[in-house]
């Protein structure tokens, strides 16, 4: 049987440093799409060499699901060039890789490497917030959004390393890592990092099917704070743009909303299987090939989404699931729906109940970064996934082990 073991660990950290934390001083931007298909040649080497095919029915599904949409790209519709179709399936499909290669090939982690693992986020976090303190953050990670999206990132690794023997210590150490996000002065971080606190000290898993007034007045707390602190984008995105409004002048708004306010009637116009791959708000429908529908929709004048100069194009994830129309977009939901099914315990282990709040942490962070930002799709989104996939893996494991015990009592 073939070790995959410590290729996979080496990835995982090479993805974190070359394809996240120093993704923009790299010459070559497309580290992370490298070294996802390494992943992806990982996956393969796995299924030739220890016949493990069965464990890919997922993601076998998903590739024949997308390989679908692809020849629907290339073949019905005549939105952008073939190029640019390629190049955005194999951007969609990245994320997928990388969770199936952490759920599927029953790799992981092992003492030793957490503990590195560990070491390694807080010696990363330390350098990060040097570095921005000095005044060179800009140069070393390009946008201050970015110091929200690493500290999140390190603060879940050092979290899942740390499970299920946590101490004080390593409670306060990774709420220290994800507070230096806090220099990134954005409000989907503030969001995140009140979620985050109320999901690591007040929340326990079944508290929803029995609540009193407390835990109400709790829940309501929580959600009205994460709405003051994100209310900026929320108004920016969806209400002043004129989402709600109808408001019709794109000329006059700016790319991200634009591209919110025009998702409706996008969706209307090709309602069940989409406007197809690279045709809308991706990095391929503007910066390898130039969508037609822009024109069409009466985008290309908007500032930030012109040909040739479109560099908001991909800032944000949710409305390009316009590409996949309604049905698209219910499989995408249902993974999900599915991912969350998974990461449910059965059992109130600590350890199941720390892999559960990590498992929430993950969608949540995902979820808030898609609204305004296209992470799920970057290297971050990567390493997101991962974790999750370990994530559902461990509380699988957990559960099989319940379930073998119970048989045998």
């Amino acid at each position: 049987m073939v070790s995959l073991n410590k290729i996979f660990y080496g990835l995982f950290i090479l993805m974190l440093i070359v394809g996240v934390y120093t993704y923009q001083l790299m010459w070559f931007q497309s580290s992370d799409e490298l070294i996802t298909l390494l992943f992806a040649f990982l996956c393969i080497l796995d299924i030739l060499s220890n016949k493990n095919h069965q464990r890919y029915k997922g993601l076998l599904v998903i590739i024949g699901v997308m390989t679908f949409y692809l020849l629907y790209s290339l073949f019905f519709l005549s939105y952008n060039t073939p190029k640019a179709i390629l190049y955005d399936f194999f951007i969609q499909i990245k994320p997928f890789i990388a969770f199936y290669v952490a759920y599927s090939m029953g790799v992981g982690f092992n003492g030793s490497q957490k503990l590195f693992l560990k070491k390694l986020s807080l010696s990363l976090s330390v350098i990060m917030l040097i570095i921005v303190l000095s005044g060179f953050g800009a140069e070393f990670f390009f946008h201050v959004a970015y110091y929200g999206i690493i500290s999140t990132l390190l603060f879940l690794i050092y979290y899942y390393c740390s499970c299920p023997n946590m101490s004080r210590t390593d409670t306060i150490v990774m709420l220290c890592i994800l507070m230096v996000g806090f220099l990134s002065t954005r409000s989907k971080f503030y969001g995140f990092f009140v979620f985050a606190v109320y999901i690591l000290f007040l929340y326990k898993p079944g508290v929803l099917k029995k609540l009193r007034l407390k835990q109400w007045i709790m829940i309501g707390l929580v959600f009205c704070t994460v709405l003051y602190v994100a209310w900026g984008k929320i108004d920016y995105y969806f209400i002043s743009s004129g989402f709600f409004s109808g408001e019709s002048d794109m000329e006059a708004s700016f790319a991200r909303a634009a591209l919110y306010v025009q998702t409706p009637q996008i969706l209307k116009d090709h309602l069940f299987l989409g406007s197809g791959l690279a045709s809308y708000a991706t990095y391929s429908s503007g910066e390898v090939g130039y969508s037609s529908l822009y024109e069409m929709y009466d985008l290309d004048t908007v500032w930030g989404l012109e040909e040739g100069d479109c560099p908001f194009i991909s800032d944000t994830f949710f409305p390009e699931l316009v590409q996949f129309g309604v049905i698209g977009t219910i499989l995408f939901f249902y993974f999900w729906i599915w991912v969350y099914k998974k990461i449910k315990p059965t059992v109130a282990t600590v350890e199941a109940i720390h892999l559960y709040k990590i498992g929430l942490l993950i969608i949540a962070f995902i979820a808030i970064e898609s609204v305004a930002g296209s992470a799920f799709l970057q290297g971050g989104g990567i390493v997101a996934m991962i974790l999750l996939g370990l994530v559902v893996r461990d509380i699988s494991r957990i559960k099989e082990n319940q379930q073998f015990r119970l048989s045998n009592e």
